[in-house]
């Protein structure tokens, strides 16, 4: 992947009697667009399946999961977590090979219990963490409900020991009875992002919308070192 750096000061303009001026520097840098070049990726569903999910709001997220599946590519790897009041693994880490045969798993998933977020979190990040060598690896986490059963600081706190191994977590609240709060900080903790699913219809247009960025991801953990020499020789 190539990467284009552009720079611009404030003034180019320097005043030779000047023992010391100030100049503001812009540097901006843009990664050129190739399909060929994204790393493959890691992807972890990590679901909402608690008693309130039951009905149209679930059979709507399930479908739209399928969709997901459907536009990964065989090189991609997929995994699963389902959550009500605890966590379990529905689609172990695994390349898309079989797609049939794990939405075929997906649709089978049945709406009971509470709520706990945290117990999703730690199964989905230990299903990551099992395919994140050499692809880019991020965790969606979808709810509609409180965390009655779990501990919001630990899932904070899990969100952030993702981000510190290079795993991103985005946060999806579904309906109207989810605390906003909690997965703001879910997802500004995993670097991710946060989206809104006011209604069933809305969940497969949600679900493609943060697929489309996570598939658009080429470098992680980037960073730019500037070397500056004390003095610098500026020459017309």
């Amino acid at each position: 992947m190539s990467v284009k750096i552009s720079y611009q000061l404030s003034d180019r303009a320097l005043d030779a009697n000047s023992a010391s001026q100030q100049r503001q520097l812009s540097v901006s840098l843009a990664a050129a667009e190739d399909p060929t070049a994204g790393a493959p990726l890691n992807l972890c569903l990590i679901l909402d399946h608690s008693g309130s999910m039951g009905g149209e709001p679930l059979s709507t997220v399930r479908q739209a999961a399928c969709e997901v599946v459907d536009r990964l590519t065989p090189g991609d790897r997929l995994s699963v977590v389902a959550f009500d009041h605890r966590a379990k693994v529905i689609v172990a880490n695994q390349p898309v090979a079989n797609p049939d045969d794990i939405k075929r798993k997906i649709l089978a998933l049945r709406a009971e219990g509470g709520t706990s977020i945290d117990d999703g979190i730690k199964l989905g990040l230990q299903e990551l963490n099992k395919g994140k060598q050499g692809a880019i690896s991020q965790g969606m986490i979808l709810t509609d409900g409180e965390n009655e059963h779990g501990d919001n600081q630990r899932c904070v706190k899990m969100a952030e020991l993702a981000a510190e191994v290079n795993i991103t977590l985005h946060t999806l609240g579904f309906g109207d009875s989810w605390n906003q709060d909690v997965l703001e900080r879910i997802a500004d903790a995993g670097r991710g992002s946060m989206l809104y699913i006011p209604t069933p219809r809305d969940a497969s247009i949600a679900f493609q919308t943060l697929l489309y960025r996570v598939q658009s991801i080429s470098l992680t953990n980037a960073a730019l070192i500037f070397d500056l020499s004390p003095m610098c020789a500026w020459q017309n």
